[in-house]
């Protein structure tokens, strides 16, 4: 009982010092995809990538990347983009950054996304990276890179 204990306050400790916390979501019936990206700390952070960057490179951003694929393994077609490029004009300049304490919703429908037929899908490769640097202290830097993989019917 007592190593059941310890372990589960070990556990709560290590969650409580996530300093961000990222959640992603998938619902195969609308075919979305929802990443919540919360700030736990007190310290404002901004979601790369840096002023004029408009390229994604590991490391260096925060951006999706779609591939849709065939039942043969062939790729249709390939989307990337930022993750605040899916946020409303008036909401992009805001989903940039993460607010002290706050929460960022980001949805992104795969179905809407695709130029093609699609039928033709039988299941997509998402890759999404978010890098979020401190304002306050530029080493204050939060990487995240999740890969998964979607059957699409």
């Amino acid at each position: 009982m007592r190593k059941i204990l310890f372990l589960i306050a070990t556990l709560y400790s290590f969650t409580c010092l996530a300093q961000i916390d990222v959640r992603y979501l998938y619902d195969s019936n609308t075919k979305t995809i929802v990443l919540l990206v919360r700030n736990n700390t007190d310290k404002l952070y901004r979601l790369c990538p840096f002023s004029g960057q408009d390229y994604y490179e590991p490391g260096s951003a925060s951006f999706v990347v779609l591939q849709y694929k065939d039942s043969n393994g062939k790729v249709l077609f390939r989307r990337s983009f930022f993750i605040s490029e899916q946020l409303p004009i008036n909401e992009s300049t805001k989903g940039k950054f993460l607010f002290k304490y706050g929460e960022n919703k980001y949805v992104c429908d795969l179905e809407k996304l695709y130029e093609g037929n699609i039928n033709d899908i039988y299941e997509v490769d998402v890759h999404v990276q978010i890098e979020a640097v401190s304002l306050k202290d530029k080493k204050d830097v939060y990487k995240k890179v999740i890969d998964k993989t979607y059957q699409f019917k």
